[in-house]
């Protein structure tokens, strides 16, 4: 017994502290496949789940700063106490949601706005626990491989519970972690509360607002139509088509005008003296940044390309859910052998050359991944690919943080890792929400424009619109099974030739797609010249 008390004496905190970006981490990935039974049994789309994540991810990026504020002024215990319980009621909020704008309520805003504290104060209690640099640099790695393992393990649970139990399953798991986490983390040793400048709330809603309605309104142009509302404007409720129009215009539109009066609001603070949101904040430094748009571009690909190979291997391979995961899983191996090795021996190079390095291998893999896609293709005859985009991905990701924070002050280090983190979130919602949309866009219009061809008729446009976009639905939201069913009931004729039609078009869509990622992954490298050289201080990755 007291081997067991002196264990969790020393290892508890840690623990706690790295299973918090677990859940974080967690959160967002289970998402993914647990969509297309959510999307069902809300009667909604695919667009309006992306929308919740793009918006839970600016919820928690927008109110970081303040967080930060908040657990410097009165505590970090009772902060993040705090954060764990409006967390915990997020979670029960998305368990028994009726429908999509409750599943967003809770995810979007309790979940969200509590991050904004569980993603930064773990780097501050770490500190806490390991002023020494040396273990400090290992115990921030441990963050990151938490970060990892959590958006791994969401990926595998919730293909099992969406299809195996209830999609509700994949979230209800999570409420365990809460009270372990708490018991854990209330040991550590924190510093005593410390006067702060006043929080700047306007600004924090006005960022919010700004930024959620322009990107929800990106995000749902797909799905509504960026001016004529798709489908028949008579059948949409007034929110989603007012006055006849698509709600897209107008959500950007009040975007747009939030940030306009975002800026005019900093700018009078600025002239009377007091503290703004962006001068507090991190964003005012020019390479923090640069870092961050390329850290998020780079989720954005790295994503996009893990979430195609998600909608692309059940296709054309014919694997499961679960059986596809472990199929792309050597991609993470790859990334996190590579962390682990560079976080005991640092090659003797500048660290924007071995970045650079790192998008170069990135961006070969990527090609080595379009030359393998092919109606043979095999999880065997993936790996290499994904073995070399990971190698790049472990180098990239151990050289952006440290190039990103090169000129942010120590004292800002929590608020700088706590917003770098909902950034890369919002990354991975874009690279689902624009590249995976692409993807099955692409393959959907292929699909019934080869079924038409192979028939011999020709359809009307209008008729061939709605062809298309049902389709997609049908993609994004029904088990392989049920898309047989659905194809099982065309014309006798095409039966023969429709396994062709199907491949042809899904490699082709893939092969599509992979040529923007490659071009996306090509701008991320040239954008990294504009990168100093070398960091001042080697940190922690974040992914």
């Amino acid at each position: 017994m007291a081997q067991q008390g002196t264990f969790w004496h020393k290892w508890g905190g840690p623990i706690g502290i790295c299973l918090t970006l677990f859940m974080l981490s967690y959160t967002v990935g289970v998402v993914q496949p647990i969509m297309p039974p959510m999307v069902q049994e809300f009667d909604s789309s695919v667009s309006y789940v992306q929308s919740a994540l793009v918006l839970m991810s600016l919820v928690t990026a927008s109110f970081t700063p303040t967080a930060e504020n908040l657990s410097r002024r009165l505590g970090r215990k009772p902060v993040f106490g705090g954060a764990l319980a409006v967390f915990a009621l997020g979670l029960g909020v998305v368990i028994f949601s009726p429908n999509i704008g409750i599943f967003t309520l809770g995810l979007a805003g309790l979940t969200g706005l509590a991050a904004a504290v569980l993603v930064s104060t773990p780097v501050a209690l770490m500190d806490s626990l390991y002023p020494d640099e040396l273990t400090k640099k290992y115990a921030l790695l441990g963050l990151a491989i938490a970060g990892i393992a959590g958006a791994l393990v969401g990926s595998i649970t919730g293909g099992v519970m969406a299809f195996e139990l209830s999609w509700r399953w994949a979230f209800a798991l999570e409420l365990a972690l809460i009270p372990a986490i708490w018991l854990l983390v209330r040991r550590v040793a924190v510093p005593s509360p410390i006067a702060t400048l006043p929080t700047d709330w306007v600004g924090g809603l006005l960022s919010v607002f700004g930024f959620g309605f322009t990107l929800v309104g990106l995000s749902l142009a797909a799905e509504l139509g960026w001016w004529q509302p798709r489908g028949n404007p008579e059948t949409r409720d007034f929110a989603l088509a007012p006055f006849g129009i698509s709600v897209v215009p107008i959500l950007i539109a009040a975007g747009l005008i939030c940030l306009g009066l975002l800026m005019f609001w900093e700018r009078q603070r600025s002239r009377r003296g007091q503290p703004s949101l962006l001068r507090m904040g991190v964003f005012n430094r020019r390479i923090y940044t640069l870092g961050l748009a390329i850290g998020t571009l780079h989720t954005m690909v790295n994503v996009g390309v893990q979430f195609n190979l998600f909608q692309f291997i059940p296709t054309v391979v014919g694997l499961n859910p679960v059986r596809t995961a472990i199929a792309v899983m050597p991609f993470t191996i790859a990334q996190l052998v590579v962390l682990v090795a560079l976080a005991k021996r640092r090659p003797a190079l500048p660290h924007r050359s071995l970045l650079q390095l790192g998008l170069g291998v990135k961006t070969l893999g990527i090609a080595m991944l379009w030359a393998a896609i092919g109606p043979a293709i095999t999880p065997l005859s993936l790996l290499p690919s994904l073995v070399v985009m990971g190698v790049g991905t472990g180098l990239f990701v151990t050289y952006i943080t440290s190039l990103t924070f090169a000129d942010t002050d120590e004292a800002d280090k929590a608020e700088a890792r706590g917003v770098y983190r909902p950034f890369q979130n919002l990354g991975a919602s874009l690279g689902r929400g624009i590249l995976g949309t692409l993807l099955v866009s692409v393959a959907s219009v292929k699909i019934v424009d080869g079924i038409v061809a192979e028939l011999g008729q020709t359809l009307d446009p209008e008729v061939r619109r709605s062809a298309v976009r049902s389709l997609q639905v049908a993609i994004q939201t029904l088990r392989r099974s049920d898309r047989r069913a659905i194809f099982a009931d065309l014309p006798e004729r095409i039966q023969p030739a429709l396994d062709s039609i199907l491949q042809t078009a899904a490699v082709e869509a893939m092969r599509s797609t992979l040529l923007i990622i490659l071009a996306l992954c090509l701008l991320c490298l040239g954008l990294s010249f504009l990168l100093p050289k070398n960091a001042k201080k080697l940190e922690a990755p974040i992914e």
